[in-house]
């Protein structure tokens, strides 16, 4: 390799949406741009989320900067394992994140050195220089990366933010140090979010809900509002309008609690500002003054959203007085859950708003129009679509080819290398690897694991324990019909005949498998399957 030669692969967060993790790898040193995780789409037998397998990063023994651009979950929630995995690595985050990942290294139990940096920070990479670039989005201190070699190459990296130039709470959308650093270079090479690209329009500015949240908030009803927790500029104005309007704030949820805490500490907000109350303090939980903030807007299995759709949730009873506003957008895949809880907060005649009904939610993704105004304003070589599922990006360089000809477009997913060498960029396809399954304490699980899972799940079990020297056996089942209790006396015999009589000369270990083959087929005549078969000898 030349010295001037730079690699470039997205491990994840390229055709999909979540474990974002991109690597510049140069020639004495790797980058790596966020670490996050992936939640399933479903309930996936208790699975927690999925990480990117990161053991191809060993081979090189390169020591591995870890760059973090903001504190989504799919941007830092699998940043412990990468530095369990890589101990030595030098570890950037803005201020929210850095707050956010402390918490997570700290009940990981260990300590690590973060150094959280501003929109000043200056990072040399070989000949290349690396500047991170304040953009908006729907969590505070989110930035873009700014990696360029003089003015000959350029990179421009964002895979969350906003197009907004009139923010709440912080700076607008910084295009001048993209001017400045980026589009002054030969070749510009821009890897942008895809995750609106089906929005044909611009994205609200949370200044544009103001008004319809306001209205909402003024009408004295008890009011829930679900939401992202991590949104705290949102929450940031709901407590505004509160305090105007003399209402008292009730947050529901870990998450929220978590968030808001964090802005707390690093200064983004003071809780002693707003009329905020603990669940267990209030007096009067019909109160029309109070408005509850509440986690589980995507219609999670422990949100407080579905706790209190279901009268689970403690002190609280749904009534026709009351009204439950959803003040965002459905995830990809988690569409029928969130109809499933609207339908059950309505047959409480409970009166429901969404951002169909009111002005109540703005993205933190940009639009076409959003797009269209940025890349006028920097005027990339190169265009690369990035964080979005396939036909996201597919829409993102339509919509780039028909309106910015002049641009070239790429398309690459997970694992694609993007080379240079020479001056000159090559693109190869690269075969994907397959995601690490974390679940309960964090402990990987294998992919056969869960495969046992499903068949439990989908299939029940059965247990036939023998006693060979008293010939007793004993059969237990879970997951299967009453009805085949009724068939119990006659498996027990199958069993018996099978292991004393027909078997009776042979091995232990011959005689259970032929019980386990003679009991799946068993219960496959009477149920239409084979559940999972357990046999046991002793």
């Amino acid at each position: 390799m030349n010295k001037t030669d730079l690699k470039i692969y997205p491990m994840g967060g390229v055709a999909e949406i979540g474990s974002n993790i991109t690597i510049f790898e140069f020639e004495n040193e790797i980058l790596a741009i966020d670490y996050g995780i992936l939640f399933p789409y479903e309930d996936f037998f208790d699975i927690n989320y999925l990480i990117v397998d990161t053991q191809s990063l060993k081979k090189s023994e390169k020591p591995i900067t870890l760059f973090i651009t903001h504190g989504h979950e799919d941007h830092i929630g699998a940043v412990v394992h990468f530095l369990q995995e890589f101990p030595r690595t030098k570890l950037y985050a803005p201020r929210l994140a850095t707050e956010l990942i402390k918490a997570k290294i700290f009940k990981a139990g260990f300590s690590f050195e973060i150094e959280t940096y501003t929109e000043d920070l200056e990072v040399s990479f070989d000949e290349y220089t690396l500047r991170p670039v304040h953009v908006t989005h729907s969590i505070p201190d989110t930035f873009g990366v700014i990696l360029h070699k003089q003015n000959e190459l350029a990179f421009l990296f964002i895979s969350d933010f906003k197009y907004d130039l009139n923010p709440c709470f912080e700076k607008p959308f910084n295009t001048d140090k993209i001017k400045q650093y980026f589009t002054k270079a030969k070749r510009s090479i821009a890897f942008l979010d895809s995750t609106n690209i089906l929005n044909p329009d611009k994205t609200l500015s949370e200044n544009d809900i103001l008004e319809d949240l306001e209205k909402i908030i003024a009408r004295k009803q008890r009011t829930f509002i679900t939401l992202f927790a991590s949104n705290i500029y949102r929450v940031h104005n709901l407590l505004l309008l509160a305090k105007k309007h003399q209402r008292k704030v009730c947050f529901i949820g870990r998450s929220l609690h978590f968030y808001l805490e964090s802005a707390h500490n690093v200064g983004i907000l003071n809780k002693e500002d707003f009329p905020i109350i603990e669940l267990d303090a209030i007096e009067n939980y019909t109160d029309p003054n109070l408005m509850f903030i509440v986690t589980g807007s995507q219609g999670e299995h422990l949100g407080a959203t579905k706790r209190i759709s279901n009268g689970d949730q403690k002190h609280i009873t749904l009534s026709e007085k009351d009204i439950f506003v959803f003040s965002s957008k459905a995830i990809p895949g988690n569409e029928k859950k969130i109809y499933r809880l609207i339908n059950k907060l309505s047959d409480s005649n409970v009166e429901v708003i969404t951002s169909r009904d009111m002005q109540v939610h703005a993205s933190g993704h940009p639009g076409q129009k959003d797009l269209a105004e940025l890349l006028k304003e920097i005027q990339p070589t190169d265009l690369i679509p990035i964080h979005g599922e396939t036909y996201f990006l597919r829409k993102h360089i339509d919509f780039a080819a028909k309106n910015f000809p002049q641009i070239k477009t790429h398309f690459i997913t997970n694992f694609d290398l993007i080379m240079f060498k020479n001056g000159e960029m090559k693109i190869i396809d690269n075969a994907p690897t397959d995601p690490i399954i974390i679940h309960g304490n964090n402990i990987p699980i294998e992919r056969e694991k869960i495969s046992e899972r499903r068949k439990l799940a989908c299939n029940g079990l059965i247990v036939v324990t023998i006693n060979h020297k008293s010939k007793n056996i004993n059969i237990t089942t879970n997951g299967l019909p009453n009805e085949f209790a009724r068939s119990l006396p006659d498996l027990r015999e199958l069993a018996h005949y099978t292991v004393f009589q027909e078997f009776k000369n042979r091995d232990y270990d011959y005689v259970t498998e032929k019980v386990r083959i003679k009991t799946r087929n068993f219960a496959n005549g009477k149920l239409g399957y084979k559940p999972i078969t357990i046999v046991s000898m002793v």
